[in-house]
């Protein structure tokens, strides 16, 4: 293999490949617009709509990926990713079984944009989306105060801890409580009868 990416053009993209893809997790840039890629692993992409232009770390030519393109990118491929039309695509990670039987859990990492760290960011990072740029754990605690709408993100995804709540009761429940209790009647009501 020459390149870290392969990339097949749409009239080459089997319908099996297509059928398979739709099985696999979606994306979308969103607003995200330029930002760094390590490939710990290696992952296969379906490309929707869109397109970006990938720069390799390593020198080579940028590479442009399209609508209806089937990527691969190969483990150790790492690059600056800028999207040029908003993206959509399928992707799948592939783990590959290690020597010792036991699954290679080394999932693609997202690069630290401060320090440009990516064994600490595996799942965990905080996202700006002001400045487009993902932050590992330790270069937010080191200056969180300069990004107060970091949004933390684990696996790519918004991660939103929720700490347990003591509900009050409605005040309806409140309200009924409180009042005292009538005395309790037995039989129908009485009616009162008019005088004539």
């Amino acid at each position: 293999m020459d390149s870290l990416i392969t990339v097949i053009p749409e009239s080459e993209v089997t319908a099996a490949y297509k059928k398979e893809a739709k099985e696999w997790t979606k994306w979308d840039s969103k607003n995200r617009k330029s930002f760094p890629y390590n490939y710990t692993a290696e992952e296969r992409v379906l490309v929707l709509e869109g397109s970006a232009t990938l720069t390799p770390s390593d020198g080579t030519d940028p590479v442009t990926i399209e609508a209806g393109n089937a990527v691969t990118f190969h483990k150790g491929f790492k690059c600056k990713w800028k999207i040029t039309k908003r993206m959509k695509k399928y992707y799948t990670v592939m783990i590959a079984a290690a020597d010792d039987g036991e699954d290679d859990l080394n999932l693609p990492a997202i690069i630290c944009d401060i320090c440009s760290d990516a064994a600490g960011c595996v799942e965990e990072s905080y996202f700006v989306a002001k400045d487009e740029i993902d932050i590992c754990p330790k270069c937010y605690e080191k200056e969180k105060d300069k990004y107060p709408d970091a949004e933390h993100q684990k696996g790519g995804e918004a991660w939103v801890l929720v700490e347990p709540v003591s509900i009050p009761a409605p005040a309806s429940e409140k309200a009924a409580a409180g009042k005292k209790k009538k005395k309790a009647t037995t039989g129908p009501a009485k009616k009162k009868q008019k005088k004539k």
